[in-house]
């Protein structure tokens, strides 16, 4: 619950600078985003792109090792890449990253989105 209310404030928080007529994340991809969890296969991932993008197509993007990123063409506007990594028995299986990064790319605006998932249960207080 905390995640959801940390990334909610940052969302706020940009939002408010942008003009009223224009989301800073369209409400399809917002939804997609919402429903990614970690070590999710990529066959998941797309079925939960398409159902809010039918049109959408997957492409392999930038890879090293055994991580890299898999990219949903949304709309001749917006796509979205998902940190993914191999699995280390199969090289044809990949997962979502536990680290959950995700990029939003507005072509329009030639804007990139960054996001990534901070835990606060895991840091540590000097009180």
């Amino acid at each position: 619950m905390k995640l959801i209310t940390t990334v909610i404030a940052l969302l706020s928080v940009t939002l408010s600078t942008l003009p009223v007529e224009e989301s800073l994340i369209p409400d399809g991809v917002n939804q997609i985003l919402g429903r990614i969890q970690p070590d999710m296969s990529e066959a998941q991932v797309e079925v939960i792109v398409k159902h809010y993008y039918p049109n959408a197509s997957l492409s392999p993007g930038s890879w090293s090792g055994q991580t890299g990123y898999a990219s949903f063409e949304l709309t001749s506007r917006y796509s979205i890449s998902v940190a993914e990594y191999n699995d280390p028995e199969d090289f044809h299986s990949r997962f979502v990253h536990s680290d959950m990064i995700l990029y939003i790319y507005d072509r329009e605006l030639n804007r990139r989105i960054n996001i990534s998932f901070y835990y606060r249960d895991n840091e540590t207080t000097n009180d």
